[in-house]
């Protein structure tokens, strides 16, 4: 079925049909320029999708979901320069400004969220050959850094598309507040008010181009029906999505372009009718060949310039070896224990010889790719651990630690606030959102609620100068133990000898699924 809808697109008939009206070509949370896997996304194969969909005779408008200028390995220098070059090209023209190019603002976009940023990010804006939507974003202003203006950055947009006329708009989830945004306004009204405001310029469709949860793209959906947007193209979610909500859609596609959506606006005579394809940007669709190779100088450029006088192939040497393949694909380990979660949480316990668990947020774990047995290479780990991850000990009672857990199981979708764990185990039941059976393993007993525990976890969940916590709001404090959880990763490697061969044993027990539990009955 994948194989006929990516020939549909890749492969046009001879004699193209008369335009449809106007394609949308939709994809969001891409931290890589180059392909995930071997013959599995990247930006020059999107350009491809686009070129042949254009080569229907359709005309093409491309929306971006956020999550772009960071985190990855490249942006630690670049600071999103990269990435803003190579988009630059998904027209076929680097030079020309694409008007029919959308992005929203992603939480990650803030990531590097001090005043003394802001003329950075102004920078990326302003080289921006597309538009910039942040239509609930108050951006302040300061006497010696200037502020976020830039002819790029627009509140809505109205586009022609195959005679089409859309307006649209882009909402950002406050999750990351950089000290250069004055305010996130509220976004259903927000979204009431644009939408309001572009039907009344005449716009066919209103489109809201977000960067939220889902949960919060499907409320503003149900609260607004008719007085808001016609379609949600959204982010934030690493997997796909498409969810109907009172006949109004919401699509998001998967990261690091594994998927895009393709959704064809056609004009009857019931009005627009919204035909949506989700497509996997696979080996079936060859890359544009100019596009790839301005990614391969780029990543040169930055493999020279990260290693420096360690000589240029630094990122591919060798660091340890795995005598297993170890599971890092998000679409796991945000929503199931996995062997290299176990493995990279026990470090981290290990990290406080006090200590009775440990536990790590799974987003920080960014590789979004499994791990063949076999050598491990510097780039892994550095893609693994995009955010330095300074461990903290802290001591919280078991009915915190019930909260934690209740907080890793919510909304069980993919996100990056699932907990990868040490010492401890539970059973989820996806059915019910439920976290039960609390086990600690050095006893094999139920945790009791008044019950004291030593825990190792990253700076992020308990500092919310940092970021919002992934929502461990619960917890706080604690004492620094002087150690990054990349660098603790690094050493046992060096040290593993023949390699590392940690398994999933059984941590995690998902209610109805076979396999061991060590949860207590």
């Amino acid at each position: 079925m994948w194989f006929a809808l990516l020939l549909s697109c890749v492969r046009p008939p001879p004699t193209a049909a008369p335009p449809l009206g106007c394609t949308l070509l939709t994809v969001n949370d891409t931290y890589r320029i180059e392909e995930v896997l071997p013959g599995v996304g990247g930006m020059a194969r999107l350009r491809a999708l686009r070129a042949s969909i254009e080569a229907e005779g359709q005309e093409v408008l491309l929306l971006h979901g956020g999550d772009l200028l960071f985190p990855s390995l490249q942006s630690r220098l670049s600071k999103g320069a990269h990435m803003v070059e190579v988009l630059n090209g998904l027209d076929g023209d680097p030079e020309a400004m694409d008007p029919r190019m959308l992005v929203v603002f992603g939480n990650h976009e803030f990531d590097d969220a001090r005043w003394k940023h802001a003329p950075a990010l102004r920078q990326r804006l302003d080289d921006s050959q597309f538009l910039w939507l942040g239509s609930n974003i108050r951006f302040g202003s300061s006497p010696e850094h200037g502020g976020l203006s830039s002819p790029q950055l627009r509140d809505t947009a109205t586009v022609d598309c195959g005679g089409l006329k859309l307006g649209l708009f882009g909402l950002t989830l406050s999750s990351k507040h950089p000290e250069y945004v004055d305010a996130f306004d509220e976004p259903v009204e927000v979204a009431r008010r644009r939408t309001q405001d572009l039907r009344a310029a005449g716009v066919d469709r209103v489109i809201a181009l977000t960067h939220q949860t889902l949960e919060q793209d499907t409320v503003m959906v149900a609260t607004l029906g008719a007085q808001g947007p016609d379609l949600v193209i959204g982010g934030h979610e690493h997997d796909w999505k498409q969810v109907e909500v009172e006949g109004r859609m919401v699509l998001k596609a998967d990261a690091d372009l594994r998927t895009a959506w393709r959704v064809d606006l056609v004009r009857g005579s019931a009005g627009v009718e919204l035909r949506p394809r989700l497509l996997r940007l696979d080996a079936q669709a060859p890359p544009d060949p100019a596009l790839a190779a301005r990614v391969a100088a780029l990543l040169a450029a930055h493999a020279a310039e990260f290693c420096g006088d360690q000589g240029a192939d630094c990122l591919d040497r060798e660091v340890g070896r795995s005598r297993v393949d170890l599971v890092a694909e998000e679409l796991t380990i945000r929503r199931y224990e996995t062997n290299l979660g176990n493995w990279v949480a026990d470090l981290a316990r290990a990290a406080d010889p006090g200590a009775d668990i440990a536990f790590l947020n799974s987003g920080g774990l960014r590789l979004n790719r499994d791990i063949a047995a076999g050598p491990i290479t510097r780039r892994e780990i550095e893609e693994t651990f995009a955010f330095a991850s300074p461990l903290v000990r802290i001591e919280l009672d078991g009915a915190t630690l019930q909260q934690v857990l209740d907080r890793s199981v919510h909304d069980w979708t993919g996100n990056g606030h699932w907990l990868q764990i040490s010492g401890l185990a539970f059973v989820h039941d996806p059915a019910t959102g439920t976290a039960s059976r609390l086990t600690l393993l050095s006893t094999g007993e139920r945790i009791q609620p008044e019950q004291r525990l030593v825990a190792v976890v990253p700076s992020f969940l308990v500092d919310p100068s940092i970021g919002d916590q992934d929502g461990y709001t619960m917890l706080s404090g604690g004492t620094a133990l002087g150690v990054d959880l990349k660098d603790l990763v690094l050493a046992a490697l060096a040290d593993a000898g023949e390699g590392i061969a940690p398994a999933k044993e059984g941590r995690i027990c998902t209610a109805g699924a076979e396999g061991p539990c060590l949860a207590a009955p």
